[in-house]
């Protein structure tokens, strides 16, 4: 499963004090689906009010969220591949860009 978070730039927020408004996001709600057209109409489906308050569903942002399970699948991908790949990296001389090295450095900084 996925898990998704839903926002979107509609509408108002009030500041603490509450005498001011403020323009930010507003997160609708975060759901899990296999997919964000999964997890958008579960949104709708579980919270009513996103619809009764008139909110328009083209501005309703999503953005996936690694979840934990999906995190430590990726550290144990990089903990397995890391050490044959930095030897093959360093045997490599210059710094090839190309090298998935650098992919496993950038995957590491998730966890």
């Amino acid at each position: 499963m996925n898990e998704y978070i839903f926002y979107t730039t509609e509408g108002i927020t009030l500041a603490p004090n509450q005498n001011e408004e403020v323009e930010n996001c507003q997160v609708l709600g975060i759901i899990e689906a296999k997919n964000v057209s999964k997890a958008k109409d579960l949104l709708l489906q579980k919270n009513p009010w996103i619809t009764k308050s008139d909110f328009t569903m083209d501005k309703i942002m999503a953005k996936q969220v690694l979840t934990i399970e999906q995190k430590k699948d990726i550290q144990a991908i990089v903990e397995y591949n890391w050490s044959d790949e930095e030897r093959d990296y360093q045997e490599c001389g210059d710094n090839p860009r190309n090298h998935i090295f650098r992919v496993l450095r950038r995957l590491k900084k998730l966890y």
